[in-house]
């Protein structure tokens, strides 16, 4: 696996009192497994406001108590799916995206579960995950869906951005890590709305499909010469990347996403697409973030 410069191969795993976060500890320990590396849990116990003092310490207790029964379950959890594994605890009173933030600044990977105890459920996104999607230093994982298939494919979504290089070699890392197929999926738009209108003009769907196919080939082959033995599946497909990287990623192990489009908005830090995809993946979702292209471009070296 590539671990970024100055970092540790420390896995670490975001815990609230959530079903969602014990999900996440427990797909945060099997991967620090698979890895032969050590499990960080860290949770931020809730400040008290300033204006409610606590003079004799009982709710401070209280809420120290309550993280100490949500590490020691996490814990607990983490062992049986990965029994022998090294699983260290922080617990720190704070903000969580401030804990994990701090946490990425070192670690080879941060997972976050898709929602916490923020008490809306319509939330279809927990707003640590948003928060730390934006600002995490290593690449993060938002554990999604139900049932989980950690023998099923990499989905990784092609398109012309510079980014996409390294989104797409950490793809291919990751499928070769797991003896995985790769799921490459490459959507686009087609002009003029309908084949028949097009072809009045002079345009041809299935051409311009072909031509496509042919770039995104190309970009596969420049890194598969890196990730020799990976079986990669490519598919051209019309529509939304959103919505195609969703329909592709049902039954997968991972689907990879870059932090930036191609929508040409660079105030903007997560991209439309990978917004969407956070919000809506049926499997865990892996976001690499621009800051590691030097460190891709260092090991490929």
């Amino acid at each position: 696996m590539i671990t970024p410069i100055g970092h540790t191969g420390t896995v670490v795993v975001g815990l609230d009192g959530s079903e969602a976060a014990q999900r996440a500890v427990r797909w945060a320990a099997s991967e620090a497994a698979r890895r032969k590396s050590s499990l960080r849990v860290v949770h931020a116990e809730l400040p008290l406001p300033p204006d409610a003092p606590d003079l004799s310490g009982m709710a401070r207790r209280a809420l120290h108590e309550e993280a100490l029964h949500w590490t020691e379950a996490a814990v607990e959890a983490a062992l049986a799916v990965a029994p022998g594994l090294a699983v260290e605890v922080r617990v720190e009173v704070g903000s969580a995206l401030r804990l994990l933030e701090e946490e990425s600044e070192t670690a080879a990977l941060v997972v976050v579960g898709s929602r916490g105890l923020g008490g809306f459920a319509g939330l279809l996104l927990g707003s640590v995950a948003v928060g730390l999607s934006c600002h995490s230093r290593c690449p993060m994982v938002v554990v999604r869906g139900d049932d989980l298939v950690p023998d099923g494919p990499v989905v990784v979504g092609v398109n012309g951005s510079p980014e996409n290089w390294h989104v797409l070699d950490r793809a291919f890392e990751e499928a070769g890590a797991r003896g995985a197929e790769l799921v490459a999926v490459h959507a686009w738009r087609p002009p003029l709305g309908t084949p028949g209108i097009a072809e009045s003009v002079g345009i041809v769907w299935s051409e311009l499909d072909v031509v496509r196919g042919a770039k995104v080939v190309q970009r596969l082959e420049a890194c598969a010469d890196r990730h020799p033995g990976v079986k990669v599946s490519t598919h051209v497909v019309h529509g939304s990347a959103a919505h195609r990287l969703v329909e592709f990623a049902h039954g997968a192990a991972l689907l990879v996403v870059g932090a930036r489009g191609t929508g040409g908005l660079t105030g903007m830090v997560l991209g439309s697409t990978s917004q969407a995809v956070l919000r809506h993946a049926p499997c865990p979702v892996l976001l690499v973030r621009p800051v590691l292209a030097e460190q891709v471009e260092h090991a490929a070296r």
